[in-house]
């Protein structure tokens, strides 16, 4: 697939520093041999013993001084809110937690996890170690979406928000997952992102709380993206049939199809992707997640290698 094909090459000329903290599970063991046999990234692993079989880089964290490194880290970082030396050693029975260290500390590029650790975890780690970049207010996630020739009508890749992250987002939320979604779509698409800001109506043909929401949300997008294509509220097939559109919104200039999707809330999301990924056989490449202020991916515990191996390269592209 060509999109995955060019993220790729991206990632060999990126040469990130990728660490895989659960190698433990002979998938990440499988991938990280696969990740460095075709050069995709450096990759990173706990085990000292493994990495040097597998031919990789390794963070002995059964080095003394080196655990004590991390929690004096993990003390300066979370001091102001009751951690103390003897508790943040405590904490680092945990590889997510040495992993977003390792991160913070910049021997690491960016973490792939979760293939056996709960995405609570993973995510609660993320966000009180590595924290939310200065240009984002939420961590927000989405699934880059990509096609095989018999099923790409609307497009060979899309992305769909949020998908993992947000139960009920607010407006001013929605508003968020969908610029940082547009500034995904500017990084991996090959063209413009048409943002299509979905509903279970078009043009208000409903009076609901929910139709309000997404309207006000689209409004606050508009003013943050003045020249981005976008519509909303709209329902899924106005945004990928121009013939649709026209009979639902008649005033609509948007050009038809949408590839970048930002459903209303989590039930919607996670079923959609879904949906489309068991029916049409598309890859789905994610949760890939938005906001955070240095790259960490969180895995599905039914990932394959594939998965891990795309979702590495999508790390590695996430990395600046």
């Amino acid at each position: 697939m060509a999109l995955l094909d060019d993220l790729a090459h991206k990632a060999k000329t990126k040469n990130s520093r990728i660490l895989l903290p659960e190698c433990s599970d002979p998938r990440v063991l499988e991938a990280a041999h696969l990740i460095s046999e075709k050069n995709l990234a450096q990759i990173v692993l706990f085990d000292e013993e493994t990495a040097s079989s597998l031919g990789v880089s390794s963070i002995n964290l059964k080095n003394e001084d080196l655990r004590l490194e991390y929690a004096q880290t993990l003390f300066e970082l979370r001091k102001h809110k009751g951690v103390t030396l003897e508790s943040a050693l405590e904490t680092l029975s945990s590889p997510s937690v040495c992993a977003m260290v390792a991160l913070h500390r910049s021997e690491v590029d960016g973490v792939v996890t979760g293939a056996i650790t709960p995405s609570q975890e993973v995510l609660s780690s993320a966000l009180r170690i590595i924290g939310v970049s200065e240009s984002s207010s939420l961590v927000s996630s989405l699934f880059l979406m990509v096609f095989d020739k018999d099923h790409k009508r609307y497009g060979e890749n899309l992305i769909f928000t949020d998908c993992a992250m947000n139960i009920s987002p607010s407006s001013d939320e929605l508003a968020e997952i969908a610029c940082n979604a547009y500034e995904t779509a500017q990084s991996f698409l090959d063209e413009d992102p048409k943002l299509a800001m979905l509903s279970f109506s078009t043009n208000q043909s409903a009076k609901h709380s929910e139709v309000d929401k997404v309207r006000q949300a689209t409004e606050i997008v508009r003013s943050r993206l003045p020249s981005a294509k976008i519509i909303g509220n709209v329902q899924l097939d106005a945004a990928l049939d121009s013939e649709v559109l026209k009979i639902k919104d008649p005033d609509s200039s948007f050009p038809t199809p949408a590839n970048v999707f930002v459903f209303p809330n989590l039930d919607a999301g996670n079923i959609g992707y879904k949906l489309v990924q068991r029916f049409s056989g598309a890859k789905a490449i994610g949760p890939i997640l938005q906001g955070l202020s240095k790259p960490v991916n969180d895995l599905s515990r039914g990932c394959s290698v594939d998965e891990i191996v795309n979702t590495v390269v999508v790390t590695a592209n996430q990395v600046k």
